[in-house]
């Protein structure tokens, strides 16, 4: 299957398909594949799947390369997880035994997967509500899994006026000794991408 990523975010698969919205920038999806293939995850959690075609088609892209590891993603909106889900079984059955869709609030679905994810957490990718203490929250929830090498990633870093999801987060990370920065990806390549490692 070609896959064509077009610079306004449309991922087309199939033909006769007019493809998936996707809200990530080619230099995000790029950073968040290439990760998982250098890392090597077991555990992964994402917040924020919309239709799947973008940051979650990724990381579950990179999880089948490896030949394992499980990503859990969740989604607040449920047609949007639906959506999602019947567009996996349509166009990428081969991706979802290595995906875990959750409906509802990340702070009440992942609990329960936590649990039982080996007591570790190896990539946070984090792309929910646009609200800077439900951000700060949901990090929190993972810290207790977090490992030395375990990497965190983050879309809209930068504020902006249409989103200031990262505000309070962003410097808990960028003055943290437990974080290291290792890359930030700028206008014009993207609207705000981050990457860490847990020392």
């Amino acid at each position: 299957m070609t896959i064509e990523i077009c610079p306004n975010g449309v991922m087309c698969t199939t033909p006769g398909h007019t493809g998936w919205i996707g809200q990530l920038w080619n230099a995000d999806r790029t950073c968040l594949y290439e990760t998982v293939l250098e890392t090597k995850p077991k555990q992964i959690f994402e917040v924020g799947t919309w239709l799947g075609g973008g940051s979650t088609f990724f990381l579950a892209k990179g999880l089948q390369k490896n030949g394992f590891g499980q990503l859990h993603t969740s989604e607040t909106d449920a047609a949007m997880h639906e959506q999602a889900i019947k567009n996996y079984q349509r166009e990428f059955p081969d991706l979802l035994p290595f995906v875990k869709f959750y409906l509802g609030n990340s702070l009440q679905v992942f609990p329960p997967a936590l649990a039982v994810a080996d007591k570790s957490v190896d990539i946070l990718f984090l792309d929910g509500a646009d609200n800077a203490e439900e951000t700060v929250r949901e990090f929190m929830m993972f810290e207790p899994f977090f490992h030395p090498g375990s990497i965190f990633m983050a879309h809209d870093w930068l504020d902006r006026a249409d989103a200031q999801k990262m505000r309070l987060l962003r410097p808990i990370i960028e003055n943290s000794k437990d974080w290291k920065i290792v890359r930030v990806i700028n206008p014009p390549d993207s609207v705000g991408f981050v990457k860490a490692v847990r020392l």
